[in-house]
């Protein structure tokens, strides 16, 4: 049976997690197409031989007969784009931008990753201290019964104290089987966030309970998730690319410039098509300069539907930074007060044992009611639950943070 601590779950679902894969084939195809935009802008070189064959043949009506033939030809030719407005290096451009993309969704892959496991790994641990605390009140209830029970033989308390304190008891069974589905089903799912068989035994490494985060400032914070969110990245990048569609759009109204070099020969041997190359072929340079005077409205229109959709990125990266302000400051509102009320709930659990104590005390020299004790026992379930609840859920928030700022 494996103990495994929070780096090393967040390592075997690093290994197992089938989005991460995929993310990285996306980085190799990115990196793939990236190596094809070069061909905007790189020469083409081309080569071609040929050979044709006639027989002997008699035209209708003639009595001339033609004789075999046979035609044999190469060339060689290199065509390079020169100008074309600017679309050659926007399409460059607008590559990079896809692989920066992809590379940058593979790491928004492995942080909401990340996430996902410490809020598994938290929750997991949650429900095994509560269900601890369950136990432990379970124990408590049942003790309390027996005490009760001897108190009512010896007629020294009534029967409706002993039925109060096994209404608890029962109350305090029923929760500890519910704790315990709710246990079951928290393992299975950090063991299928891992990429485990959910029937493997495992244990977790509880962290110490000074482990708690210290209180960065609100704006700094804010900073850093402006910066590295990655949402608000992958949203730039997107604008970024609609830009740059813009400019190929505009490439449009642009000439566009070209050569050529070729070098052909031709001759009814073949021997002597590549036997004398330098003096029987023939050396060519074209150069070519076109202008699309009228293409139907179609430049016009793909210019303006780019520009709208340039400012449609722009909008929604607005909403979206608005949107993540909002879940920002009450993710870290969240966190600030459970952070303040873990010392809160550490008093109040110490204040409710001791009370516990007090109320037994008075209740078996027949000073407290028996209501007296139940709300001392349940006080102290109360807070025991409260304690736990706050530790672990400072942690999911911080790692909430951790995520919304873009950090592993």
């Amino acid at each position: 049976q494996q103990t495994y601590p929070l780096d090393q779950c967040i390592q075997i679902a690093m290994e197992n997690n089938l989005d991460v894969r995929l993310a990285q084939l996306n980085v190799e195809s990115a990196v793939a197409n990236r190596k094809g935009s070069l061909s905007v802008i790189l020469p083409r070189i081309s080569a071609s031989t040929g050979s044709a064959f006639q027989g002997a043949y008699t035209p209708a009506g003639s009595e001339v007969t033609v004789g075999e033939s046979e035609y044999h030809s190469g060339s060689l030719s290199i065509s390079q784009n020169i100008f074309d407005g600017g679309n050659w290096w926007n399409q460059l451009a607008l590559s990079k931008n896809s692989l920066d993309l992809a590379v940058h969704g593979e790491r928004s892959t492995r942080i909401s990753s990340v996430l996902a496991v410490k809020q598994s790994f938290y929750q997991h641990l949650k429900n095994i201290e509560l269900l601890e605390v369950i136990r432990r009140q379970v124990e408590l209830s049942e003790r309390q019964v027996e005490r009760v029970r001897q108190q009512y033989e010896l007629e020294a308390v009534s029967k409706s104290d002993l039925l109060k304190q096994e209404v608890l008891l029962g109350d305090a069974r029923v929760q500890y089987l519910g704790q315990e589905a709710t246990l079951r089903n928290s393992r299975n799912n950090l063991a299928n966030i891992m990429g485990v068989d959910v029937n493997s035994e495992f244990e977790l490494s509880r962290p110490t309970d000074n482990e708690t985060s210290t209180l960065p400032q609100e704006d700094e914070v804010w900073r850093l998730v402006e910066a590295q969110n990655p949402l608000l990245i992958s949203k730039r990048m997107q604008v970024a690319a609609q830009d740059i569609r813009v400019n190929i759009a505009r490439a449009g109204y642009f000439p566009s410039l070209s050569m050529s070099v070729g070098y052909s020969g031709s001759s009814d041997k073949f021997d002597e098509v590549f036997s004398d190359v330098g003096n029987e072929w023939r050396r060519s340079i074209n150069l070519s300069l076109s202008y699309p005077l009228f293409t139907g409205l179609q430049r016009s229109s793909q210019m303006q539907q780019a520009r709208i959709q340039a400012e449609v990125q722009r909008q929604e990266l607005k909403q979206l930074t608005r949107n993540l302000k909002i879940q920002y400051e009450n993710t870290f509102l969240m966190w600030r007060n459970m952070n303040e009320s873990i010392p809160i709930f550490e008093g109040t659990k110490l204040a409710a044992e001791e009370d516990l104590k007090l109320a037994q005390e008075r209740y078996a020299l027949g000073a407290a009611t028996i209501l007296d004790l139940l709300n001392a026992q349940l006080s102290v379930a109360q807070a025991n639950s409260s304690l736990v609840r706050a530790r672990y859920d400072e942690r999911i928030l911080k790692a909430e943070l951790d995520a919304l700022a873009g950090r592993l």
